[in-house]
């Protein structure tokens, strides 16, 4: 019996090492959440221009079009609780814009909530010093997500596909366009991004936040509006361009849901302004790498538009359901 409980020991302890040196590995690879850390804590001080949000903005939104002093603090798959948190948690004296995405599900993803998002947390807690959760918890360890992990670990024979630039903006896309290929999307990306039971769940009670855990998206969205508010900040929402078969494909109490709580925020902020390029006819299929997302070309065409809104101070309150469909 001694000898097989020593080799079970062994055993256990080489698989300890190999996991242990593979979380240390992963740890230290580059990584956005880690990169717009480092840049906040070195230069917050300096931004008046900050776009956060998820893959729409980190796509397709270049800060570097606004000028000397804008960053983007956007990632893949960024929800409005940790929007709030990056936009509280580093001194910006000098801000003067926010720009954030109002996209087909962003009052509904929350990575907490859905199990097959919850590895997404856990940037957060090891490279931007978010103390919403535990060290100990799953968000403190790499490892114990393990479909992700796996993918990280094959960095070791292959280079890491997100890429970005100096100032945070996602260069991953590059000027490839899937529809030109063919490869249209759409039923697949809105179907991925359909939350029909959350909607049936939803609680739209326009609270503060209370809890950081357990808030539900649209208290965080609100309690950025309120945060600019205060501050004399401009807070720009935008809904992003998608391609036809994205727009065919989406849930339309989904679509109504939104639309019905973006109307209740903007009434209760005068600082928000509201941009809808859900079906500008500008963005062709050149413009799109897949069905939601802007490849560089459209990231830049998107991004001047945005630019001149804000130029031209434009207000846009009344939402053309006509052209969401």
């Amino acid at each position: 019996m001694r000898p097989f409980v020593r080799k079970i020991l062994i055993f256990s302890a080489i698989m300890l090492t190999l996991i242990v040196a593979a979380e240390i590995y992963v740890r230290s690879m580059p990584n956005p959440a880690r990169y717009k850390h480092q840049w906040m804590l070195a230069h917050s001080t300096e931004v008046e221009t900050l776009i956060l949000g998820s893959s729409h903005t980190f796509y397709g939104i270049n800060p570097a079009m606004f000028g000397p002093h804008a960053f983007n603090i956007a990632q893949p798959t960024q929800p409005y609780r940790y929007d709030w948190y990056q936009l509280t948690h580093y001194p910006m004296p000098r801000l003067k814009t926010v720009i954030l995405p109002f996209s087909y599900q962003s009052v509904f993803e929350d990575l907490e909530a859905q199990l097959h998002l919850r590895y997404w947390a856990v940037r957060y807690r090891l490279y931007m010093d978010c103390d919403i959760h535990s060290p100990l918890s799953i968000y403190g360890f790499e490892c114990l997500h393990i479909a992700p992990f796996k993918e990280k670990l094959t960095s070791l024979w292959r280079p890491a596909q997100v890429k970005w630039d100096s100032l945070g903006f996602g260069t991953t896309n590059g000027t490839t366009s899937l529809l030109l290929q063919g490869k249209d999307n759409g039923k697949q990306r809105a179907e991925e991004n359909t939350y029909v039971e959350t909607t049936d769940k939803l609680n739209l009670d326009l609270n503060p936040v209370s809890d950081r855990l357990n808030a539900q998206p649209i208290m965080f969205l609100d309690s950025i509006a309120g945060w600019c508010d205060s501050r004399n900040v401009r807070l720009l929402l935008i809904t992003s361009p998608v391609s036809p078969s994205f727009r065919r494909y989406s849930n339309p109490r989904q679509v109504a849901i939104s639309d019905s709580t973006l109307r209740q925020i903007i009434r209760r902020h005068p600082c928000i302004s509201y941009h809808d390029y859900w079906a500008d006819p500008a963005f062709r299929p050149a413009d799109f790498y897949d069905a939601d997302h802007l490849n560089l070309y459209g990231a830049n065409k998107l991004t001047k538009k945005v630019v001149k809104d804000l130029f031209l101070n434009k207000k846009v309150v009344n939402l053309p359901r006509k052209n969401r469909q």
